[in-house]
């Protein structure tokens, strides 16, 4: 019994020094390593190329209820990027109980929706959004980043709740309300810009198309470009998801129904409504989380190498008909880093290095962006891919 005891103790020893190693690992990854914005309210005063938190005062929130803010970079001139993060969605109880964590990215559980700001959030925000980069081209724009922690592409405005562990919890859609704080502040601290880039990946891609009319009314005067990267996902339910489990009203807040093909029915409306924006879009041949999400809105159980064609013929004659219709359209695809063994491509490029590595027709993603909205160069990228 004395030998068990003793062996128990070191067992509870051993593992008491681990989980403290762990802590110590953590606490060493958090100061060292993980990126941490500076916290100055009065943008005016925060640092040259320097991310920075903005509390807002509206009642903001995230979709686990936590702290929802804003962040800014200031830049030296007086462009500005408005970039709508991406982050996943839920459109059920069964994906709203899912939410990523760490815990569930290092499970290799499926990916669905961020429902807080996470801490190491700025270690994340490459490509286009990197600070005192040489490299790009962007650098010298002022950038106010809009966080993405409610599930619901920017624009919901509903309370929902779903059971875990024998526990009800609340899940918020916000998204609406952040947005709109968000752009309060902007109006209220970008002066007459001289140019305007909305910009969004992924779910904030979507956004983007959806706000930007928005955004054009309080700025009839700035020249603006709009930019979605790796936002396309085809179904039927996107009425239903939109206007009864996100109650975004969609129709009256933004102009038209949502559609099946839900980011067509987006610049079909803004670009027919405003002929003097140029509208820009960017996927890879074979996108691999958007293959996901798209099976599994639509109850398609087929492998990613027998559905990706599906996908990406969709994809493509979605982009071909947007160009046919709208000279204010430009388009990038690329097979850029196809995995030869799966038969995908990456999910976004803007905000990883992707954005300056990625090229088709000797055209890097970043010098068709540069190209386009300070030199005023219609291009379109990647032809070669359409039916």
């Amino acid at each position: 019994m004395k030998i068990k005891n003793k062996v128990l103790k070191r067992i509870l020893i051993a593992l008491s020094i681990v989980i403290v190693l762990f802590i110590m690992l953590l606490a060493i990854l958090f100061i060292f390593f993980i990126k941490r914005p500076t916290h100055i309210n009065d943008f005016s005063k925060t640092e040259v190329n320097k991310w920075n938190k903005i509390t807002l005062s509206s009642p903001v929130k995230s979709g686990d209820g936590s702290e929802y803010y804003l962040l800014t970079k200031r830049g030296n001139s007086n462009k500005w990027i408005i970039f709508f993060s991406g982050g996943g969605m839920n459109w059920d109880v069964n994906s709203t109980a899912a939410p990523i964590t760490i815990s569930s990215i290092l499970r290799g559980k499926a990916l669905t929706y961020f429902n807080n700001i996470p801490f190491y959030k700025l270690n994340t925000m490459g490509g286009i959004l990197e600070a005192d980069n040489k490299r790009n081209p962007f650098n010298d724009w002022n950038i106010i980043y809009i966080p993405y922690s409610t599930g619901d592409f920017h624009i919901g405005n509903n309370t929902v709740t779903y059971q875990k562990n024998d526990i009800t919890h609340s899940s918020y859609h916000n998204g609406r309300t952040n947005v709109l704080a968000s752009l309060d502040w902007f109006f209220s601290n970008a002066e007459h810009p001289d140019k305007l880039f909305i910009c969004g990946e992924s779910a904030g891609g979507f956004g983007a198309a959806f706000w930007t009319p928005y955004i054009a009314e309080k700025e009839p005067d700035t020249q603006i470009f709009e930019y979605s990267d790796s936002s396309y996902i085809t179904t039927n339910r996107w009425k239903d998801i939109i206007n009864t489990y996100w109650n975004a009203d969609f129709k009256n807040n933004f102009g038209y129904e949502p559609q099946a093909d839900l980011i067509t029915a987006a610049f079909s409306y803004d670009a027919a409504a405003y002929p003097n924006i140029t509208f820009l879009q960017s996927n890879t041949l074979y996108d691999n989380l958007l293959i996901n999400f798209q099976k599994r809105l639509n109850g398609v159980w087929k492998g990613d190498s027998e559905y990706k064609d599906i996908w990406s013929k969709q994809m493509l004659i979605s982009m071909k008909k947007l160009a046919e219709t709208y000279k204010n359209y430009n388009y990038f695809i690329t097979d850029y880093s196809l995995d030869p063994k799966k038969g995908t491509t990456p999910h976004t490029l803007s905000v990883a290095n992707s954005f300056y590595d990625a090229k088709e027709e000797e055209i890097s993603l970043c010098d068709w962006l540069y190209n386009t909205v300070e030199n005023g160069l219609q291009q379109r990228v990647g032809t070669k891919f359409l039916p």
